[in-house]
């Protein structure tokens, strides 16, 4: 087994016997622990996601001398696709940032000497049924008008009360542990479906009907030329209503910082649908994402 391989448990008692093995082993001093919430792009099974690739890099990552954890870690993972970081009204069990699933994550949570958090949330707040009722029936609106529907439906500040709500629980159970999230990428494939084929989500490609869109077909009353703009401004509107607005938030700016991942993706054959990069997308987001993780660990477990 290489010196950095990573173990991921979703399954909480699979977890806690493999944290007592190293804590009995004394190798706690030197492994991260990180715990793992998020949406899809922690948990697409379309390819290896932004997540798995942190946890398992390829091989020719190590023998290129891409900073890697060190001597492995422990990760704990949470996340589920489609999950929102707001109350989710098309679906509530879908919330990540609510009460009862703070209070749940927090019970364990604070059993634990986790040294990272991380996020992926957010991106599922601003599609699908939230495009269809922001924009309504309007047509031939330009991107900014959108843009202006989307502001004055207070979304953000929506989802930025949901995080503030998880990062005043995280630090009040453990204060000084870092929180690390990210922005996403601009969309290159507005309206495109992902194709499912055995060959890249296996057999429940037979089972499952479509992946997407969830942008595209909410988006026809702007007027077409004006639509990429309008996604750029949704990303971007994220990046700084929601994640720039909380690092800078005196109660969450010891504790709270977000990798800025804009623009790392600019061509289509990147990404695989208009939501979802494709392994190498994954791949090139999680060089940038883990430099910055390896930076808010202690320096005996980077």
């Amino acid at each position: 087994m290489p010196a950095s391989q990573s173990v991921a448990l979703p399954l909480r008692g699979q977890f806690r016997a493999l944290y007592q093995q190293l804590k009995r082993a004394g190798l706690l001093a030197r492994t991260p622990v990180v715990f793992c919430e998020g949406d899809s792009w922690f948990s697409t099974p379309l390819a290896m996601n932004l997540l798995d690739w942190i946890v398992s890099p390829a091989p020719e990552d190590e023998a290129r001398g891409v900073p890697l954890l060190g001597h492995g870690g422990l990760f704990f993972r949470a996340e589920h696709s489609g999950d929102c970081a707001a109350r989710n009204p098309d679906a509530p069990k879908r919330s990540m940032f609510v009460r009862d699933n703070i209070d749940d994550l927090m019970g364990w949570y604070a059993n634990f000497e986790f040294d990272l958090i991380l996020l992926s949330a957010g991106g599922n707040d601003f599609v699908d049924g939230f495009l269809r009722r922001a924009l309504g029936n309007r047509t031939g609106m330009s991107a900014q008008q959108a843009f202006q529907r989307v502001l004055d439906s207070g979304q953000y500040e929506t989802v930025r009360k949901a995080y503030a709500l998880f990062l005043q629980a995280a630090i009040a159970a453990r204060p000084g542990v870092p929180v690390l999230a990210h922005s996403y990428d601009y969309p290159q494939l507005i309206g495109r479906p992902g194709a499912l084929t055995p060959g890249n989500i296996g057999v429940a490609a037979l089972l499952k009907k479509s992946v997407g869109p969830w942008i595209g077909p909410n988006i026809l009353g702007i007027v077409e030329a004006e639509r990429v703009a309008f996604v750029r401004l949704l990303i971007d509107g994220f990046e700084s209503n929601v994640l720039r607005a909380l690092k800078n938030d005196a109660r969450f700016a010891a504790t709270f910082d977000y990798v800025d991942l804009r623009g790392t993706l600019s061509q289509p054959e990147q990404w695989f649908d208009e939501m979802h990069p494709t392994e190498a997308g994954f791949h090139a987001l999680a060089t940038k994402f883990r430099g910055a993780m390896l930076a808010k660990l202690p320096a005996p477990k980077r």
